[in-house]
């Protein structure tokens, strides 16, 4: 007794044949009973609900499965495999979406969790080569090249790993806080954001927070600044701040290179005075000025444009040269001239008895400033006032005796035996006269021609005028100078070199015209139109500005 197929239970009920016992056996064994039937074990083919469990056994043939493979015309389809359904209609579907051909071969656009439908927002999307998608509505699938597509922002609880690159397809990248962009150390502090609120493009460093100007770094087309596009700063500048910053304009007055300042920035054009209360320094590394030592005077403003004074620079040939005591040049100079002891007075003698006496030879004058005479022999001074007076020669040799009074146009002389009077000299042709005479003159062994005498005396008085260029260069070491100019645009004398106990005067015989005066290169003031200026140069090489006055044009007067 088995069960037999419907084929074989046929046969034994053809036509004139006696089914046995046993085949009637075999008939009964092959279906089943109403009394064994249980409903719940199998599904409905069509209709119907299940109200048991779907077993499929733990075998690997068993599965649930959709034959299109009998189709026999070229359609789309979208098929379900689970709805969940409501009274209040579908609620959420599973299915798959693609087209079949008229031989059964199918295609799949994708396959699709979630959703009422395959053409609505679906939780999950996927292909048949494995891309995924999450959000995914209408039309949209997986973007081809990427494993996982999520459409719309993500929530993540933990932590994320990369092992690859974190790029962005379309768009910005922004990482940000909320909506904010910017990346937070948390929902005050900003760490990094992509755009400030004045608009300036660039990554901005925001140790203070989103809403503290100052006290940013930002990483701009510029390079990296800190506060603004120049400036490198330190500190409160209208304190005791500092800064580091960057000039980019050719020509000796800013050039090209990196500064290091106190109390001193540059905006692109200028430079300026954070504090104006307090002086401005400043050293660079600069292709138009070399190695340069700046100062800046106070301007007395806050924020104050403010010329920069160079006070010692190291050119390219490495000669240091300075505002007020020369270059390196001039001091190898006096070193060469060799044994130093003795022959430089460098304090001030104010008493004759105590001077000493210059002895050995001269080649070069005795520095310092003298109100009495450098001589154990002179005791006949010509003027009691602040003046200076050199001797050559000793005690016993007092008969060629100079003097010259400090601020002054006179040079004296004293022939004879050092007891004669004294006598004032005001041109050089005197001089030459009264040389010619002298007792001095009969001791010589080759008298003196005009023209070595001419070589020897310094001229006292010298005179420049600026021409139809508007600009002169003075580098004079004569006592007594004048500068004038009369020209229709605005005229320029600069000063290379100081030289001590010098006055220069500098005088504009124009009506509407400035007349700027510059050291090496660098402006120090301006003289008004129709004004006189007087300078002096201290022996310790200070420029002094004595004041402007007023200029008066008289008319001609005929001798």
């Amino acid at each position: 007794m088995a069960k037999k197929t419907i084929a074989a239970l046929k046969e034994y009920f053809k036509a004139g044949k006696r089914p046995t016992e046993s085949q009637f056996t075999d008939l009964i064994d092959s279906y089943i009973h109403m009394d064994a039937f249980n409903p719940n074990a199998y599904l409905p083919l069509s209709g119907g609900k299940m109200t048991g469990v779907l077993n499929l056994g733990n075998t690997s043939v068993t599965w649930i499965s959709r034959d299109m493979s009998g189709a026999t015309t070229n359609s789309n389809f979208a098929r379900y495999f689970t709805k969940l359904t409501g009274s209040n209609g579908d609620i959420d579907s599973f299915g798959h979406y693609g087209a079949v051909t008229d031989t059964g071969v199918v295609s799949m656009n994708w396959g699709y969790i979630g959703g009422t439908a395959y053409n609505v927002k679906n939780a999950i999307r996927w292909t048949s080569d494995q891309r995924v998608a999450i959000g995914a509505g209408a039309a949209v699938v997986p973007t081809a090249g990427y494993a996982l597509d999520v459409i719309g922002s993500e929530y993540v609880r933990g932590d994320v790993t990369i092992a690859g690159n974190f790029n962005t397809y379309q768009g910005s990248l922004t990482a940000q806080h909320q909506g904010i962009n910017k990346l937070r150390a948390d929902a005050v502090n900003t760490i990094i954001s992509a755009a400030s609120v004045s608009g300036t493009n660039g990554i901005f460093l925001r140790p203070a927070g989103d809403t503290v100007a100052t006290n940013q770094i930002i990483i701009s087309t510029n390079g990296t600044q800190y506060v603004d596009n120049y400036n490198l700063l330190f500190g409160s500048q209208t304190s005791t701040g500092s800064s580091i910053f960057h000039t980019n304009i050719s020509g000796n007055v800013s050039g090209y290179g990196i500064w290091m300042a106190h109390n001193l920035q540059f905006n692109g054009t200028d430079f300026i005075q954070p504090r104006g209360s307090l002086n401005s320094w400043a050293f660079t590394v600069n292709n138009h000025k070399g190695f340069s030592f700046n100062r800046a005077n106070t301007s007395g403003t806050n924020g104050s444009v403010v010329p920069l004074i160079e006070l010692a620079k190291i050119s390219s040939t490495g000669v240091i040269s300075t505002l007020n005591t020369g270059s390196s040049d001039q001091w190898n100079a006096a070193y060469g001239w060799g044994n130093h002891s003795g022959k430089y007075f460098p304090v001030n003698y104010t008493n004759s008895v105590n001077a000493a006496s210059y002895q050995s030879d001269m080649l070069a004058v005795p520095v310092g400033t003298y109100t009495g005479a450098v001589s154990l022999a002179s005791t006949n001074l010509p003027f009691a006032q602040v003046g200076g007076l050199i001797s050559f020669g000793s005690s016993a040799v007092s008969t060629r005796l100079l003097g010259a009074r400090d601020n002054s146009d006179n040079l004296w002389f004293q022939s004879g035996d050092g007891k004669g009077a004294w006598r004032q000299l005001a041109t050089r042709d005197w001089v030459i006269a009264q040389l010619g005479s002298a007792s001095t003159a009969q001791r010589m062994t080759t008298e003196l021609s005009e023209a070595q005498i001419e070589e020897s005396i310094r001229p006292i008085k010298k005179e420049y005028k600026i021409g139809s260029g508007s600009y002169l260069e003075l580098n004079d070491e004569t006592s007594f100078i004048t500068v004038t100019g009369n020209q229709s645009s605005d005229m320029v004398c600069n000063i290379k070199e100081l030289y001590g106990e010098q006055e220069i005067r500098i005088i504009n015989l124009s009506a509407s015209s400035l007349l700027k005066l510059q050291l090496q290169g660098n402006q120090v003031a301006t003289v008004e139109p129709m004004k006189c200026m007087k300078i002096y140069i201290s022996v310790d090489l200070q420029m002094v500005n004595l004041g402007q006055s007023t200029l008066e044009i008289l008319s001609e007067q005929k001798i």
